[in-house]
């Protein structure tokens, strides 16, 4: 496997609505990414492969939970590539979970599992690069300050691949998508503020679908700055960065893995209608706060892309509890 050959350009196409029909909804297909199952962790996972390699590094040390497509894609590219992969797995947020796809899948890539609590992740990790080292290997961690800097950037090219594709349909007025870590938001944002277009751009929106307010936007503008202050480049007013920032918390449903039926539904709903899948965690949380949004802000008449960011193993796992 080339890694160049695990990403490319993903269409945009016209969905019928789930229960607003006040806006011309489309759905931009990251989860066609031809690698893993697909998603937006395949342009991430790629990124920071790209990056190990670029820092003399020859194992990957990821971090997640059973649920985290992050997780599958990273531990399947290693495999691809024959390197050596560790996946940090913590626990807190199972909620009584023993199994999901995503995890099974990691131990089907021979990736070495370490579980622990996430009080636990920066003593866990510690330890993990010991061995790494001790070895004889070179670790790369993708949560360390230029993994994630490397995570948010990889969205930038996606606002310009939008826009771009935007002109077919004459433009969005809205871009919605799920926030879990906040690196997709963060890197879409990243491309608007370097878009010579920019004051003319899609608000872009993300439904939160784990983190409180507070938390989930100190984290975005983390990722922003972090972004421009890690490249040496020049860094936007603190205002105008603020401005770009909506963050969605009130379609939480009470917090990450937790859904309601009306998300469930909507998984359901979208496959009938559309052809669609979505899954509980992310894209149907996401998809269903990016209508209920619309619907409570009056907002009519606009055109509206929703990025689906994959997760196809998340819905087999929703089959799988009904």
């Amino acid at each position: 496997m080339k890694l160049e050959n695990t990403t490319f350009k993903t269409p945009i196409h016209e969905i019928s609505s789930l229960f607003y029909n006040e806006n011309t909804m489309y759905m931009k297909r990251d989860d066609l990414q031809p690698f893993s199952f697909g998603g937006n962790k395949v342009r991430i996972a790629r990124r920071i492969l790209e990056d190990m390699y670029a820092s003399g590094c020859d194992t990957l040390i990821t971090y997640g939970n059973k649920r985290s497509n992050l997780c599958r894609v990273t531990t399947n590219m290693c495999a691809a590539l024959g390197v050596k992969c560790y996946m940090i797995s913590v626990t807190d947020d199972d909620h009584g979970v023993k199994k999901a796809f995503n995890g099974e899948m990691a131990h089907l890539f021979k990736a070495e599992v370490v579980e622990c609590a996430k009080a636990d992740v920066d003593a866990t990790v510690a330890k993990v690069k010991e061995t790494v080292i001790a070895n004889g290997g070179k670790p790369y961690y993708i949560n360390e300050a230029k993994g994630v800097v490397n995570q948010a950037s990889t969205y930038i090219n996606v606002y310009s691949e939008i826009i771009e594709q935007s002109k077919e349909f004459g433009g969005f007025d809205y871009i919605f998508c799920a926030s879990g870590s906040g690196t997709t938001q963060a890197g879409l944002i990243l491309g608007k503020l370097m878009h010579p277009d920019c004051e003319n751009g899609p608000k872009i929106v993300g439904i939160s679908t784990a983190r409180v307010y507070e938390r989930g936007v100190m984290k975005l503008n983390e990722h922003i700055n972090g972004y421009f202050d890690f490249n040496g480049k020049e860094k936007p007013s603190n205002d105008k960065i603020s401005a770009e920032i909506n963050l969605s918390t009130d379609y939480l449903c009470g917090g990450y893995t937790f859904f309601d039926d009306d998300i469930k539904n909507a998984c359901t709903d979208m496959l009938i209608k559309n052809g669609i899948e979505l899954d509980p965690t992310y894209t149907g949380k996401a998809y269903v706060g990016c209508e209920k949004y619309l619907r409570d802000n009056g907002i009519k008449g606009k055109k509206v892309l929703f990025i689906h960011t994959g997760g196809l193993p998340l819905f087999f796992d929703l089959m799988n509890e009904n």
